[in-house]
């Protein structure tokens, strides 16, 4: 199953990353490490408002969230990879979104269906974008333009792709995350997924 998988992953006791300076031709590499932020599980009222908001069922969300109700990845210091909501601010940041978009220059008409009916449930940190969910599928609403492609055509394949490749899962999503060697301002950029 995806979830444990994907659990399995996070449950490394020495994630790292192999990471390149931003916008070099210098062949350098460095390991950072990193660690993640996993939230208690859900409440039995947080699983009732998951199944509400995502109006049905979805296993793999409802397994997810019975073990952790959000979590923050790939940690370095103040730099976040990736932040997957917990249940309860679902709404008010579908919300934030919502009333973001309409103060923005963006027709309404202009919007995909997952824009406009979907649920965020996380984002790539200081991006201006987030992950929604769907009819079961993860889509990713850049504020820069994009499509209506999904990132993944359910749950259980978003946190499989998040798994498989954590570094091109960042880069995909804008390659907003930039970690640091502690010694200089240079910017890294991960390449690579380390793990004992």
């Amino acid at each position: 199953m995806s979830v444990d998988l994907f659990l399995r992953h996070l449950s490394n006791p020495h994630p790292r990353f192999e990471c390149e300076p931003a916008g070099s031709s210098q062949d350098i590499r460095i390991e950072v490490e990193i660690s993640h932020r996993l939230r208690a599980p859900a409440s039995g009222s947080a699983i009732t408002e998951l199944r509400r908001a995502i109006s049905g069922t979805n296993p793999e969300a409802e397994a997810l969230y019975r073990v952790h109700d959000g979590m923050d990845l790939y940690i370095q210091g103040s730099t976040v990879g990736l932040a997957l909501y917990p249940v309860s601010t679902w709404g008010a940041a579908t919300n934030r979104f919502r009333k973001d978009i309409a103060a923005s220059d963006r027709p309404t008409h202009e919007l995909y269906d997952f824009e406009r009916e979907g649920i965020v449930i996380g984002e790539p940190p200081h991006s201006g974008n987030v992950l929604i969910l769907c009819e079961g599928r993860v889509h990713y609403s850049d504020h820069d333009g994009g499509d209506d492609t999904p990132l993944a055509e359910t749950f259980g394949a978003f946190l499989q792709r998040i798994a498989a490749d954590p570094p091109q899962l960042l880069l995909d999503l804008g390659c907003y995350a930039r970690y640091s060697d502690g010694k200089s301002d240079t910017q890294w950029i991960p390449v690579r997924y380390l793990q004992d």
